[in-house]
């Protein structure tokens, strides 16, 4: 039943978070989100910021499941390979707007939020650099290619090509975004 209830809690204040953005969200509008008591509120988070911290946090562990759940199947060509990864950052990015305006949003001028959050991405980038590092040393990505830059770079076309599909009302899962992000990615590639 606690689970549930933080689950509820959690899923309200990604609502309020990402439609009112960190400083105008209060306590009381994420209790509305949720339709939680305030007091049940409080029993799970004592504060915002520790509430904040946990969708956060969650919701990077969501995305870290999404990406390496594409990535396992090594029987694939290169392309599909790559094609995965992209697909796994779209479809999630897509089926988690609120989620994606969230994570896209979360660096400040707050340089203590700034690290934390950082560590929180700090397991995505992992999972992501391991595996390009593993396609590195097979031939698949050319020799000369930084993977902490590369794997920043994924991040960053996927989440912010979907954040603006999102504010324009446009579908982010399509071919075009596809193709053209793989286009991107194929300067790095061993052909």
């Amino acid at each position: 039943m606690m689970s549930s209830k933080k689950d509820l809690i959690a899923q309200g204040a990604l609502k309020a978070f990402s439609q009112y953005g960190y400083s105008e969200t209060t306590m009381d509008s994420i209790a509305e989100m949720a339709q939680v008591a305030k007091g049940t509120l409080y029993y799970h988070f004592a504060t915002k910021e520790e509430l904040f911290w946990y969708v956060v946090e969650r919701g990077v562990k969501m995305l870290i499941y999404s990406v390496d759940s594409v990535i396992q199947n090594d029987a694939l060509s290169l392309e599909d390979r790559m094609m995965s990864i992209l697909d796994g950052h779209l479809h999630f990015f897509s089926e988690n707007r609120e989620l994606c305006f969230l994570l896209l949003s979360i660096f400040t001028t707050d340089e203590q939020r700034n690290q934390f959050a950082g560590k929180l991405l700090t397991n995505y980038f992992s999972t992501m650099e391991m595996y390009m590092k593993d396609l590195k040393q097979q031939g698949y990505i050319k020799q000369d290619v930084d993977i902490q830059t590369l794997a920043s770079a994924i991040f960053g076309m996927v989440g912010f090509t979907a954040l603006r599909k999102q504010f324009r009302n446009e579908p982010v899962d399509i071919e075009a975004s596809r193709r053209t992000l793989l286009l991107m990615l194929d300067g790095a590639l061993q052909a």
